[in-house]
């Protein structure tokens, strides 16, 4: 008797996925689009001093940030009033 090919985990969490019964349809950001939302909230604060002050984030850190040498945070993106979730690749947008 031939015996079943095992499916993996990433397998079936694959099929899974395609079935569409899963998640949800959502907008789906990426570092890029997180840096240019943070850019118009500092210009609304008024500084990025005042930004860093009012969400107690270091204001060194989101330098870092918006000079791409930082990668986002939960708490900056709590901050802009956005939470983290994982995509399938196919879904994510393309890392540039």
């Amino acid at each position: 008797m031939p015996r079943k090919t095992p499916i993996t985990l990433k397998a079936e969490i694959s099929a899974l996925l395609a079935e569409g019964d899963f998640g949800s349809r959502i907008l789906v950001l990426d570092d890029k689009d997180v840096v240019q939302l943070l850019k118009a909230a500092i210009k609304h604060e008024g500084s990025i001093s005042a930004f860093a002050k009012r969400h107690g984030i270091e204001r060194t850190y989101l330098s870092g940030i918006l000079n791409r040498k930082r990668p986002v945070s939960a708490p900056l993106a709590r901050a802009l009033g956005l939470r983290r979730v994982f995509a399938p690749p196919d879904l994510a947008p393309p890392v540039a």
